[in-house]
């Protein structure tokens, strides 16, 4: 996959937001891979927006990526079959996220993921309950 070739480089592309640790990244990654799942449609403009957000991130890990994001999609699977296990990923994202950039950049990435093909009421309503998590 081309993210994963991308993720690899370690080329953090240019940004206007500030940097972001390795937890950060991983954080951004689960929230990320939760909405492409949580209205059930997978689309080609979200592979194409997730991978544009995954080079923005860059990697720096001993794991390569593809195990992270391997695992990462499993427990964004797993996530979306209940309201409460959604609940639970997007406060383990936000745990993880220690700084208001972090917050902020993540949430411009989900926004730009969701509108990529159309944002539906779920995905609206799941985009305020990860703001409602990160105040």
């Amino acid at each position: 996959m081309e993210f994963l070739e991308k993720l690899f480089s370690g080329d953090q592309g240019s940004s206007l937001h500030p940097a972001v640790t390795q937890a950060e990244r991983e954080a951004i990654i689960d929230l990320l891979l939760l909405a492409i799942y949580i209205d059930g449609h997978l689309s080609l403009a979200e592979s194409n927006e997730f991978n544009s957000a995954a080079d923005s991130l860059g990697w720096e890990s001993s794991t390569g990526p593809s195990v992270y994001i391997s695992t990462a999609t499993d427990r964004a699977r797993n996530a979306r079959t209940s309201e409460d296990s959604v609940a639970e990923l997007i406060r383990f994202v936000a745990l993880r996220l220690s700084s208001a950039g972090s917050k902020e950049r993540a949430l411009v990435l989900l926004n730009r993921l969701l509108t990529s093909d159309g944002k539906t009421e779920k995905e609206k309503v799941f985009f305020k309950q990860v703001e409602a998590a990160f105040a």
